[in-house]
């Protein structure tokens, strides 16, 4: 990747479910036990949105391997520049499912003071990664957080998101946000990335191939989430409950499709086909590679889509710990399936008709 080009380059990739072709390692999916594979081959499939902040590999991978168009289902696929107005755009059923921060989507259900300025209908549906390398990286010159004093940190959505994860690193070594540093609202990881190199802030809290591309650079890392909250339930899949009760076949397809396709980069014969998603013009296949690596680690992709429950306690004991309930809230009911943050009723139909067992430890 050449550094000099990277500020001219679009953050948004778009892909056409019905266009990617077989990647090895395939398999030919059945439509599974809860549809009828004829009545779905008779019907027009269903338009399905999704955006994600970062490339999502097992996304690419079901786009790539056909699970959508195996499923039935048009999907429109893009990264998003910012969380907020995605938030929204899902709320309104502009768009159908959100990649993004799990507690993003536990601030918008819950505190009314959310960036949006009021509660969200969105709720958590699957898991997507156990934060993907999610780091605090320094700007050029700025290797240590007692560095960053007087400085600004670029992170999503300030006392959110990934913001949270970055003010515990910054408050582990000394600095409060606000009184030390500066939060900086600088979008999604590539455009924090970006800004990094372009000086818009002298830190930021990135993750996926975002840090990859930053060690690439020989940026700083100051410090890592993953040894500072073990485990953590970094990203996740949102949707529209009202879309839901009224899609429900869609969402269940659309699931099985998302879960064979995170299968599927986690089986390693399929490594070298999974880099080949990930090369392009500004990815050579040296550095796909380490982004793939990053996405099998320990703290990358949640095996089989599965929610982590201690990842998500975690995710919950990190907003309480910064004041980030607007009102009382009791943590064990919200950890729990009552609490309403997550509705994973779809996941449990997705992952039998797929024949998989659940992952082990996974909140069914």
């Amino acid at each position: 990747m050449a550094l000099g080009n990277l500020s001219r380059r679009s953050f948004v990739l778009l892909a056409s479910a019905s266009a990617g072709a077989l990647a090895p390692g395939a398999k030919a999916w059945a439509a599974g036990p809860s549809a009828d594979p004829a009545a779905l081959a008779a019907s027009s499939p269903p338009l399905v949105r999704v955006r994600s902040a970062s490339r999502s590999l097992p996304i690419l991978a079901a786009i790539a391997n056909q699970y959508f168009v195996k499923e039935n289902l048009d999907v429109d696929y893009a990264q998003f520049v910012s969380s907020r107005p995605t938030f929204i755009q899902v709320d309104q059923r502009e768009i159908e499912f959100i990649v993004s921060a799990t507690d993003n989507a536990i601030n918008y259900q819950l505190n009314p003071g959310n960036p949006a300025g009021r509660i969200l209908d969105n709720v958590i549906v699957a898991a997507h990664d156990l934060g993907l390398g999610l780091a605090l990286v320094g700007a050029a010159g700025y290797p240590t957080a007692e560095s960053l004093r007087h400085q600004r940190v670029g992170v999503d959505v300030p006392h959110s998101g990934f913001g949270l994860p970055a003010e515990k690193i910054m408050l582990n070594a000394g600095l409060a946000a606000g009184t030390d540093y500066t939060l900086i609202s600088a979008g999604s990881t590539p455009a924090r990335f970006q800004g990094l190199l372009d000086g818009l802030w002298e830190a930021a809290i990135i993750n996926a191939e975002g840090v990859v591309r930053a060690r690439e650079a020989g940026l700083p890392v100051i410090g890592v989430v993953a040894d500072t909250v073990q485990p953590y339930q970094g990203g996740m899949l949102a949707s529209s409950r009202g879309w839901l009760q009224d899609n429900p076949g869609a969402a269940v397809r659309f699931l099985r499709a998302f879960i064979r396709g995170m299968t599927w980069v986690f089986d390693r014969r399929n490594r070298d086909a999974a880099i080949q998603l990930l090369v392009d013009d500004e990815t050579s296949p040296e550095l796909a590679a380490k982004i793939y690596d990053l996405n099998v680690a320990a703290d990358g992709l949640s095996r089989r889509a599965a929610l982590s429950p201690a990842g998500f306690r975690n995710v919950l004991e990190l907003r309480a710990e910064f004041n980030g309930f607007e009102l009382p809230q009791d943590l064990d009911l919200l950890a729990s399936p009552q609490g309403g943050l997550y509705d994973l009723g779809y996941y449990r139909e997705a992952v039998r008709s797929c024949g998989y067992r659940p992952a082990s430890g996974a909140r069914l």
